[in-house]
């Protein structure tokens, strides 16, 4: 059983598009108000960048609206990739009850905070495959979206047991063949997506996987003719990162030496990571997010502008390989799922 073939990529990614793609996985949080939300998609927009990523699920399933207000004014500019799979539920009766007893201890014992926080009230629900609720999840995406058809359809963290469902290979079908999705693939884990591409590669037209100078996910993909989007090239990990780099003379230095770039520089060490992040890609998409406007901007520009050449990216290529280097970053990052 196969998906009814995808429209080739260059009808859905306009020529010459410049790789990079927009987040919005963390576009909402308490310190950001929508209207800033909204600034940052578009500033994203108005420095070149076409193609921005959301899920159903993201900023409780507020993210895909809020992006709608872009796409309704400025649709034919934007490639839409979204996802289903994982259902927002917010304020889940037993979680209030749960938070409010919490905090009643909090008042009664205001140490027990240090160790037993509230819980959020927002719960996301994984595994929603179901031939109904999978459904309902796009046309509600398409309807917050402010839109006919997605560009790109994700399975979100999908199982290989949730890709031997035919029933659910059958809806993607029904879903191409009707117009409202252009191109399907999986958002998953590395080891989850190896195993699925073993098996049903041909099945899938995208491929969607956190990758990340310490563990170089993208190398595992199986070679075939699909397009492979990265992420978490830029994460909270960064800054753990940045900080060995800002308290270890040595290793600054080699890095400094190496590729040319300031490690201390935050900016200048994100602009490095993102150009290393699209070299390990050239045939795809790499997916970064930044709180910023400059910073967005500043990002879009120096990969625009080829900033950091491929001299520069063989040096932290070589940087990578020493061994001290490489336990530096296993010993860091060893236990993260990217």
């Amino acid at each position: 059983m196969t998906v009814a073939a995808a429209a080739p990529f260059r009808e859905i990614l306009p020529r010459n598009m410049l790789p990079l793609g927009f987040g919005s996985g963390a576009l909402l949080s308490k310190r950001r108000t929508r209207r800033e939300a909204l600034k940052l998609l578009e500033a994203a927009m108005d420095c070149g960048v076409t193609y921005f990523d959301t899920a159903r699920m993201y900023g409780a399933g507020r993210a895909e609206s809020i992006l709608g207000e872009l796409a309704a004014r400025k649709r034919e500019r934007l490639v839409l990739a979204s996802k289903a799979g994982i259902v927002p539920q917010s304020h889940a009766l037993h979680v209030r009850a749960m938070g409010r007893s919490i905090r009643l201890l909090h008042n009664v014992a205001p140490s027990s905070k240090n160790y037993l926080p509230v819980p959020s009230n927002y719960l996301p629900r994984f595994g929603a495959f179901g031939l109904v609720e999978f459904r309902k999840s796009v046309e509600t995406s398409l309807k917050e979206l402010r839109t006919d058809y997605l560009d790109i359809l994700l399975l979100h963290e999908c199982s290989a047991a949730d890709v031997e469902e035919t029933d659910l290979i059958r809806l993607l079908d029904d879903l191409k063949r009707e117009g409202k999705v252009r191109a399907i693939g999986i958002a998953t884990g590395i080891e989850e997506t190896v195993s699925i591409l073993q098996r049903h590669a041909a099945l899938f037209d995208v491929v969607q996987i956190p990758n990340a100078i310490w563990n170089m996910n993208v190398r595992k993909v199986p070679a075939t003719n699909y397009l492979v989007i990265t992420h978490s090239s830029l994460t909270s990990r960064f800054k753990i990162l940045l900080d060995r780099l800002l308290s270890d003379e040595r290793m600054a230095a080699e890095w400094r030496s190496l590729t040319q770039v300031d490690p201390r520089d935050s900016t200048e060490l994100a602009h490095l990571l993102l150009a290393h992040a699209l070299n390990a890609n050239p045939n795809g998409i790499v997916i970064f997010f930044s709180s910023n406007p400059s910073n967005v901007v500043a990002n879009v520009r120096s990969v625009s502008s080829r900033a950091i050449d491929e001299k520069r990216i063989a040096g932290l290529n070589a940087l990578l390989a020493r061994k001290h280097v490489a336990e530096f970053l296993d010993a860091s990052f060893r236990d993260l799922s990217f």
